[in-house]
Formats: C-alpha cells, sequence, structure tokens
C-alpha cells in the first residue's frame, strides 16, 4: 500500500476536508462543532429533509452528496469512525429545521443577526420530516439509532423521523460461521441517496419516501474488491502482511475488513475478475435480476472507485460489466462510473446493481389511493436518478451560483454562527415534565443522597476499578480488535471522575433517573464509537424506566431488596432494540445480561455481580459474532481464542468496582 501522504497527521484533516467540501458549493454550510454539513435554503415544496453520514475517510461521502435535490444535511466522524449520537442529533436538527418563514411570534429563537445588504439563512417554524439513511455498520446503527430516539423525545414541534438501512454487501452472505452482523453497506449508500433526495425534493411524504428506501435498499446488490489496503494518514507504517502481486481481495470492505477469499489476477486478469463479481451479485441461477426470461429485468450499473485506481482502468471495467452482463441478456438503463464513496487511498472499486423493474414491480401493487407511496405511480427510479442536483460529486446537473453581494455573501455567513449555537440550544431543551395527575406516571420526587448516602462512594470506585485494568482491557482488544477498548473505558472512567470531583455530577434535589442521564451523556462524549453508543442508550433508557415506572410501581427503587429488576430489565429491552447482540456472541452483552437476570430474580447485588463476571469469563474462547473482530481472522491456539471480550470485562470491572466501594455497605 501507498503510505506516502501530503498530511502526515489526521488531525484537523476532517474539518478542513470539510471547510473545503462546503467551498465549493455557495448554498452549503458548516456547523463546525458537529461536522455537520447542511443545506441553507430548501424548496418550499419540500416537505422532507434526507440525511447521512457517518465516518470520514471516505470522500466525496457525504458532504459531496449534500445539496438541492440530494442529501438536505450529511454529518461525519473521524476517519474511519462513526460520528456520535449527539453530532448526528444536531444534523437532524439542521435538516429539519433550517430555511424556510419564521413567525414573528416565535420567541424561543432570538432573532438573527444581519450585516451588510440582504437577509441571513432563515429558520422554519414547523420543521420538514426527516428521513435517515444508515450504512449497516455496527458503530452507525448504534449512534443513528441512539440519534433518533432522542430527536423523538426533544423534538416536539410536529417532526417525524425515519430510516432506511443500506445493507448492499452481498459477499459476506457466503461467508461460513455465524454472522449477526449481516450484509455491511458498501457504496451503494450514494445511489440511494440521490433517489431518495430526488424524490423528497418533488415534495413527496415521509411515508412515501420511506416506502421507497425500503423497495430500492431491498433490490440493491454490491460487491468489492480491493488489490491492496487503503493508509490512514498519520498511522504507523507496518511492513508486510500485504497482499502479493498478482493477488486482491474479492469482498474488502470499506474499513479495511478482510475480504472473503483472494483472486489470483494471473489467472484471466481483470475480465475474470470483473465477471466473478458480477457473478456473486446474480446469484444462483442468476436469481438477482431476470435476463433468461421473456421478461427481462431493467437494471442500473453503478461501479464505484475506491480512490486510489486509475480512471483508464475503471473504464475497463465498466465496459467488460457490461460486455458479461450483455451475455445474460441484462443490459442496464443508466450506467454511473466514478469515485462515489472511497476508502481513502485504497485501490479498489466496487460493482452495484439496481434492479429497478423490482422495485417498480413492488411498488405498483399498493393501491393508487393508498397513502403510501401514491406518488410513485406516476414517476419512475429513472426520473429520480435524472432529476437535477446542485450536490458537487454526483454527476448531473449543477444550478447556478448567486450574486456573492447578496444574502449568501460571506460576510453574513460570519454573522450566522453566533445565532446558529443560541438556536441549536433552544431546540436541545428537555421537554417539559408532566404536572397534572392525568398526565404520564412519573415518580415522585426523592433527595437521592438520602435514599443511596454512599453512592458517591461507588461511583468512585467503579471508576477506580475500570482504571486498574485498562491495560488488561487494551490487551485483550489487541488481540481481537483494533486495541483501543482499554483506552475507550479508561476515558470514560476519568470523565465521570472529573465530574464527580467538581461537584456538578450530583447536586441538591437530583433524582436518580437525573443522575444516570448525566452519566449517560459523560459517557456518550467521553467514550466515543460503539462502546458508548451502548452504554448511553442503554442507561438513557434505564433512566427513563425509573423517571416513568410503570402502573404498578409508586416509587423508584430505594434498595436491592425493592428490586431494580424491572427498570434493568426495560433498559435492556431497549437496547435489543439498536443491536441483535445475545449472550453467546462475545459482547458486553455476556456481562450485561446475567447481571440484569440475576436482579429480575430477586437476587443481592453481589450475587448480581458474580453473574456479570462469570458472563465475561464464559467469553473465553468464545467465536465473536458481531463487532469488528468478526471480521478478523479467528485461529484456535493464537491468543485471541483465550481472551476474555473485553467489553464484558470491562462492564463486569463497573460492577465489581461498586462492590468493592461498598465494603459490607448497602447499596
Amino acid at each position: 500500500m501507498s503510505t506516502k501522504h501530503l498530511y502526515n497527521s489526521a488531525d484537523g484533516l476532517v474539518l478542513k476536508s470539510l471547510k473545503g467540501a462546503v467551498a465549493l458549493n455557495p448554498v452549503l454550510r458548516l456547523h463546525a462543532s458537529s461536522k455537520s454539513v447542511y443545506l441553507a435554503h430548501h424548496s418550499p415544496a419540500k416537505r422532507v429533509s434526507v440525511i447521512s453520514g457517518g465516518g470520514a475517510g471516505h470522500e466525496p461521502a457525504h458532504a459531496g452528496y449534500t445539496g438541492a435535490g440530494m442529501l438536505s444535511a450529511c454529518v461525519s466522524g473521524e476517519i474511519f469512525a462513526s460520528p456520535s449520537a449527539k453530532q448526528i442529533l444536531t444534523a437532524i436538527k439542521l435538516a429539519a429545521f433550517s430555511s424556510a418563514p419564521r413567525s414573528s411570534s416565535h420567541d424561543a429563537i432570538p432573532a438573527a443577526p444581519t450585516s451588510g445588504t440582504g437577509t441571513v439563512t432563515e429558520r422554519r417554524d414547523e420543521p420538514r420530516d426527516v428521513l435517515v439513511v444508515i450504512n449497516n455498520y455496527t458503530g452507525d446503527r448504534l449512534n443513528f439509532g441512539l440519534a433518533i430516539e432522542k430527536a423523538r423525545s426533544t423534538i416536539t414541534s410536529g417532526m417525524n423521523i425515519a430510516s432506511v438501512v443500506v445493507a448492499d454487501d452481498v459477499a459476506l452472505l457466503r461467508k461460513p460461521g455465524r454472522n449477526l452482523v449481516g450484509p455491511r453497506g458498501l457504496a451503494g449508500n450514494i445511489i440511494v441517496c440521490k433517489i431518495l433526495g430526488a424524490f423528497a425534493e418533488r415534495g413527496a411524504t415521509l411515508d412515501e419516501v420511506k416506502a421507497l428506501g425500503d423497495a430500492v435498499v431491498a433490490n440493491l446488490s454490491s460487491v468489492g474488491v480491493g488489490l491492496e489496503h487503503c493508509h490512514v494518514p498519520g498511522r504507523w507504517k507496518a511492513d508486510g502482511g500485504g497482499l502479493g502481486e498478482e493477488e486482491c481481495e474479492v469482498g474488502l470492505g470499506l474499513h479495511n475488513e478482510p475480504g472473503v477469499l483472494k483472486h489470483d489476477l494471473g489467472q484471466g486478469g481483470g475480465e475474470r475478475l470483473v465477471i466473478q463479481m458480477v457473478d456473486m451479485i446474480l446469484g444462483e441461477g442468476d436469481a438477482f435480476v431476470r435476463g433468461r426470461d421473456e421478461e427481462v429485468d431493467e437494471v442500473v450499473l453503478f461501479v464505484n472507485n475506491l480512490g486510489g485506481m486509475s480512471q483508464l482502468e475503471m473504464g475497463a471495467v465498466v465496459h467488460d460489466a457490461l460486455v458479461y452482463l450483455a451475455t445474460k441478456r441484462i443490459r442496464p438503463r443508466r450506467i454511473y462510473s466514478s469515485s462515489y464513496m472511497t476508502s481513502l487511498n485504497a485501490p479498489g472499486f466496487s460493482i452495484s446493481l439496481l434492479n429497478t423493474s423490482f422495485i417498480h414491480r413492488s411498488l405498483s401493487t399498493t393501491p393508487v389511493d393508498s397513502p403510501s407511496p401514491s406518488a410513485l405511480h406516476h414517476i419512475t427510479v429513472y426520473d429520480l436518478l435524472d432529476d437535477p442536483t446542485d450536490a458537487t460529486a454526483w454527476i448531473g446537473v449543477r444550478l447556478h451560483w448567486p450574486d456573492p453581494s447578496g444574502p449568501d455573501s460571506w460576510a453574513q455567513v460570519e454573522d450566522e454562527d453566533v445565532y446558529m449555537e443560541t438556536w441549536l440550544a433552544s431546540l436541545g431543551q428537555p421537554i417539559a415534565s408532566p404536572t397534572s395527575s392525568s398526565d404520564t406516571r412519573r415518580a415522585p420526587s426523592i433527595e437521592i443522597l438520602s435514599i443511596y448516602p454512599f453512592l458517591k462512594d461507588t461511583i468512585s470506585g467503579a471508576c477506580m476499578n475500570v482504571l486498574d485494568i485498562e491495560q488488561d482491557l487494551t490487551r485483550f482488544d489487541t488481540a481481537v480488535g483494533d486495541g483501543d477498548c482499554g483506552e475507550t473505558f479508561a476515558s470514560g472512567a476519568r470523565a465521570v471522575m472529573a465530574h464527580l470531583h467538581e461537584g456538578n455530577l450530583i447536586s441538591d434535589g437530583l433524582e436518580m433517573f437525573g443522575l444516570i442521564r448525566r452519566i449517560a451523556n459523560i459517557l456518550e462524549d467521553s467514550m466515543g464509537g460503539t462502546i458508548g453508543a451502548l452504554f448511553a442508550i442503554f442507561l438513557n433508557a434505564l433512566a427513563s424506566s425509573l423517571q416513568h415506572p410503570p402502573p404498578t410501581s409508586t416509587s423508584p427503587p430505594q434498595n436491592h431488596s425493592q428490586s431494580w429488576g424491572a427498570p434493568l430489565t426495560s433498559a435492556l429491552a431497549s437496547l435489543s432494540i439498536y443491536t441483535p447482540a445475545k449472550p453467546g456472541d462475545r459482547t458486553i452483552i455476556d456481562a450485561l445480561h446475567p447481571f440484569v437476570a440475576a436482579t429480575r430474580v430477586g437476587r443481592s447485588f453481589s450475587q448480581a455481580v458474580r453473574a456479570a463476571k462469570a458472563g465475561a469469563e464464559s467469553t473465553r474462547g468464545m467465536e465473536p459474532s458481531l463487532g469488528r473482530a468478526v471480521y478478523s481472522a479467528w485461529t484456535v491456539g493464537d491468543g485471541a481464542d483465550v481472551t476474555p471480550d473485553p467489553g464484558a470485562w470491562g462492564v463486569a470491572a463497573i460492577l465489581e468496582g461498586m462492590v468493592k466501594s461498598l465494603n459490607g455497605k448497602t447499596l
């Protein structure tokens, strides 16, 4: 692989890249702190904003696809790391509320400052609905899922939100063994964004856009190949471990995940490789596309350069794919080829086929007078692909540039910065608590330290125990993953300790649900990634269960004998919505589930903690079914099979630290 870069450090590189992308399109704005790019002005007829995003390193995705006729907003994480739920929530707000007139009676949002001539970007009083396009990776699913749930609970001004998940990679469908992750999302994400963005631009409803999105992702298949892996700026330059001179990896993921098989380029060259990839997409007996019956399916061919292929070779790939498809009587109605979704400098590409006939057939079964998707009886997928967009990275029509001295001048944009921060803060205010007896049930207010006098010691003990095993977690994770688990847990522990010592974690009048919610926010900010999202979802759900107990409960549990079982069980059920992990999958669930199960049947806290530790111990030698470890080679005797899952071990450490701090006291 090429390890030479213009910028030898990734520090600040993502934000610089986003600023450069925004500079190419005068209708885009950047909210720097959340790394969100959004459309400043929308058509008044548009009722739905389509958004997407993910880790950086896939440019031009997704800033290059933000613009009229495509995405209304996008959000970026660091290189190959999912954006946090807070970043995504900001992007949702920007997509829903930016552009359109403000009424004079709206008091919650301060007036925007002005400078020079013209007016600043306007904000909506009534939000557009939002459709979120998510690529099927664990971190993205969790963080986007948490952001969607937060949007539903905190934005109360009539916004509806839905999502579609792109899982177009067919390579993993043929990988032996257990795999709960499912197909990964590849470059097909971009064609989904184009189709749904154009449909939303035409004024479609959320139900209609969602129905079309589900039909598109169900009839989209892709497979990728890499001649070599990519290299991240600033990373260690490893020697060896690459592919041979005549080798490539079929099924390579977007983040250097290994492929499912190696192909010898010396046997048939690129032509043979393209045929193999197309055959993988078509499936046994050409099941994905009908090409030999009287009624031949229509398709779209979408070829993506992962960033390091020459355009000379990419043109040849398109040609060879078309020649082979023609032998099966398949002639694509639309053909696209570009660097749509890259993997930094990876020399590789992917091929996608979209079966438009299946899409049109599935949607045509819906009655014309049904609420969804009626608009699709009058347009085709081709109409939407051909619709103009001013997204800079999509091949198509570009709209005109406005007068730089007008409303979109740089001076006006700079004046919006302070206003935007104030406006976003006003959208994030918590929902007012119900007060009348007819409102949703809420637990009575109880002073937290009067119930749990040893609470501070317990929190401190949990954090200190995590810090004590940081190196163990790093060692365990290095054997099966990317080695950052120890640092991630330690970051969360240090952040909680800092808030505890500064006196802003536990305050007068605070209730247990409020404390748990504070800890959830701290961990979300400090831990990040998959683990941070898992903790944040679980703890937010636990807080909600305590704040709004079921009718059979009259108050939050005051000690273990009154059982934390019900709220913990409810929180675990909420977590299961966003992850398929079950006991036996080698995840944090292997420790969390037995702990919750023990509390549910009335076991003491110490007994429940011992059950969690036993669950963590049981992950030694357990084959992973979720997370990035599932993509790694797993060989008995290589060290990975004798280490426990680092996430489960970290959960057990938190609970053990709480028990140690009590030292015979009752929690």
